[in-house]
């Protein structure tokens, strides 16, 4: 198989067994703009809500978005809830200014049925929890995308939805003022489509998820045969590319740390065809352990403990001529972990 075969037999791999996967994540391929195609309704009453999330309660899966205002200044208020719902192809809108507080979803949002699915789940809780509402058994994409796509650049609905289905999201709505009524149409078109393809970057992951979790329940040989078996795999294929791959990671990193110590040393900030690169203050913080008993003696020693790092007792020990072992003498032992010894053999059977 010649080189170029190898790296796309790689990519393709990588990307999963589904057509629209692209071949490299790392190179721009031509990509559709992402329309939506599911319908959609207006929920605009609580009776109205009430009524839908009785109804939901009886699908097996779900998406879920939301839409703000005001987080700019601070003053961040939920105005729009997206439920998207695959088997009748149908987005809900909640006008949540319109409603009032959602609470008639708390029940559906608990529930251990229907799935639900979003993409950075924990900004749906955070605006959920508003009306103390949780959030339970969400299954959120970009945790999933960050385990199973790695080799992603990052992991943004945008850019999940361009490399792994090969349509192009517009974001130009994300900072709208959801507050407005009537909302446009482009923002409504925006909101449909949020709903919609999450689901469909679900469906992509899960399938991923699933064919690497197939045949787990054979016995322990077989399963040391197929883990030797994936791990060779994966190394023949990534030989090919293993050199220029190394190559690209570290002046990736590189270039990210010189463009970093350029902006530290003065100069200027770019915006231009290529990105955005900036420097900005970042605090560091870290508890007071005095000031928590002051201030919250009823639970002050359930948060605080006390801490030992291993590494440096081990340094100063030697330092001070003490034997490598010496910290032995005043460990305690607070339980147990199952550590796995797993090595492979060679064609010869040789232990690698």
């Amino acid at each position: 198989m010649g080189r170029n075969a190898k790296r796309r037999l790689f990519s393709i791999l990588l990307a999963g067994s589904r057509p629209c996967a692209p071949r490299n994540p790392l190179i721009r391929r031509v990509t559709m703009p992402a329309k939506p195609s599911y319908q959609f309704d207006w929920i605009r009453t609580a009776d109205e809500l009430a009524q839908a999330a009785a109804t939901l309660e009886r699908e097996p899966f779900l998406s879920i978005d939301t839409e703000t205002s005001g987080w700019q200044t601070g003053n961040e208020q939920l105005c729009l809830i997206q439920i998207g719902i695959p088997s009748t192809k149908r987005v809900l809108l909640v006008d949540v200014l319109a409603t009032g507080a959602p609470t008639a979803l708390g029940p559906l949002l608990v529930a251990p049925n229907p799935l639900i699915v979003a993409h950075n789940a924990s900004f749906e809780e955070r605006q959920f929890a508003r009306y103390d509402l949780k959030v339970k058994g969400v299954r959120d994409t970009l945790a999933m995308s960050r385990e199973l796509r790695p080799d992603l650049p990052n992991h943004t609905l945008r850019t999940c939805c361009r490399l792994l289905l090969g349509v192009e999201m517009s974001k130009e709505e994300q900072t709208s003022d959801w507050s407005i009524r009537p909302l446009s149409d482009r923002q409504i078109d925006y909101a449909r489509l949020d709903a919609e393809v999450a689901l469909t970057l679900y469906d992509y992951l899960n399938g991923l998820e699933e064919r690497a979790k197939r045949d787990l329940d054979l016995d322990i040989p077989k399963l040391v045969e197929e883990y030797s078996s994936v791990v060779k795999g994966r190394f023949d294929l990534a030989a090919s590319i293993a050199h220029e791959y190394a190559y690209l990671q570290a002046r990736e990193n590189k270039l990210r740390e010189a463009i970093r110590q350029k902006l530290i040393d003065g100069s200027p900030a770019y915006d231009g065809p290529f990105g955005k690169a900036s420097i900005s203050k970042v605090k560091r913080t870290e508890v007071n352990p005095q000031r928590v008993r002051e201030v919250f003696p009823e639970f002050a020693q359930e948060v605080i403990q006390e801490h030992v790092d291993r590494k440096r007792f081990d340094a100063v020990a030697k330092e001070r001529g003490l034997p490598k072992n010496s910290i032995e003498v005043v460990l305690d032992t607070v339980g147990y972990n199952d550590r796995l010894s797993l090595a492979l053999k060679d064609e010869s059977g040789v232990l690698e």
